[in-house]
């Protein structure tokens, strides 16, 4: 058998658990137990791929809400200070009108 119709009947199936079985208990011959583990490997390849895209992306998200989390307490900041300004303006007026009597 051709290494790729073995190949496309791997696909075909798409049961990693029974090609571990059947490399396992020896029914692959000596021709198809390498491109069975060579599509188990690269079927490990793509999940671990795809897990480190989800990861990149998380990581992604995770970094785009503290950057917005960043601006969102500078503009807390400053509201806090322009508050703290008027404050003090407001209570120098009354100081002044105080001692204006």
């Amino acid at each position: 058998m051709a290494d790729t119709e073995f190949w496309k009947q791997l696909d075909a199936h798409n049961d990693e658990n029974a090609v571990r079985i059947s490399i396992a208990s020896g029914h692959y011959g000596p021709d198809t137990v390498g491109v069975a583990q060579e599509w188990l490997r690269r079927k490990e390849d793509a999940r671990s791929d795809a897990a480190a895209t989800r990861a990149e992306a998380r990581e992604e998200e995770s970094l785009s809400i503290s950057r917005r989390a960043l601006r969102n307490s500078e503009r807390a900041t400053r509201i806090a200070i322009s508050a703290i300004v008027l404050s003090i303006s407001m209570a120098t007026l009354e100081i002044i009108k105080w001692y204006s009597k």
